[in-house]
């Protein structure tokens, strides 16, 4: 029956959990725990560099809303979809594309030049990438290119699906926001942009046609590491794996 659930609000791009911030909170401070330094009353969360970020805000916000200027509530308000992609997405549905940046910037770094302390180079098929060494995203990333290498061994055509890699860290904003891309953080990895399109170069009349073709198998690894993948968005990337593994979580405990 939750099976089903999952399929049905991911048609109907809802995918909305009714907010449990008790639940939440753990699961970032699970996530995160170098990032998180105490939670006062009213569910006010301290971070590692002193900021002070309420778990919801109190604001009422429409879709671009809460995508432009989420709270933790917002952000773990979708539930990803841990099951291969059967069915298009409604608009508006892409879990995770909902980030608290003030979040990340104490996770990962403040600005470029920190981010890039913070890098370490971590082997991935062969290449050498640069990844984010905080919260163990750049081990997960390892962790990762050592399973696909098995997968990719038995599997030899999914390598034109995964290479080459097209970038791990940029510090930049998304295309046409002022919003920082998780690559600004080095803790994404696109793969082949060439052959995995995204939602705003497509031309084509079958993006679900495209979900489906990119190997599932190759997307279990990367969700089993804590990351998603952006193909299951409405507004898909389908070369955009990013570490959440605060999604991951909110997604296992909803089954």
């Amino acid at each position: 029956m939750r099976t089903l659930l999952f399929f049905l609000l991911f048609a109907l791009g809802s995918g909305s959990a009714l907010a449990d911030p008790a639940s939440d909170i753990a699961i970032l401070c699970q996530c995160y725990p170098q990032a998180i330094r105490s939670v006062e009353p009213g569910n006010m969360l301290v971070l590692s560099d002193g900021t002070r970020l309420p778990y919801d805000d109190g604001v009422v916000k429409d879709a671009e809303q809460a995508l432009e200027s989420p709270d933790f509530k917002d952000m773990l308000a979708q539930i990803y979809p841990l099951q291969a992609v059967s069915v298009e997405p409604a608009p508006g549905f892409h879990p995770g594309r909902r980030r608290v940046g003030a979040f990340f910037k104490a996770v990962y770094g403040h600005d470029q030049a920190e981010v890039k302390a913070n890098l370490v180079d971590v082997r991935f098929l062969g290449a050498t990438v640069r990844f984010n060494a905080k919260n163990g995203a750049a081990a997960a990333l390892e962790a990762v290119g050592r399973d696909l290498e098995a997968l990719v061994a038995a599997h030899p055509e999914y390598a034109k699906r995964l290479l080459p890699i097209s970038g791990t860290f940029a510090w930049r904003a998304i295309a046409r926001t002022e919003r920082l891309s998780m690559h600004s953080f080095g803790a994404a990895i696109d793969c082949n942009a060439k052959r995995n399109t995204y939602w705003q170069w497509y031309k084509g009349e079958d993006p679900l046609g495209l979900r489906k073709a990119f190997p599932a198998e190759v997307v279990k690894v990367f969700e089993h590491h804590g990351f998603i993948w952006g193909g299951k968005w409405a507004e898909f990337d389908l070369m955009h794996f990013e570490y959440r593994p605060e999604i991951i979580q909110k997604a296992l405990a909803a089954q």
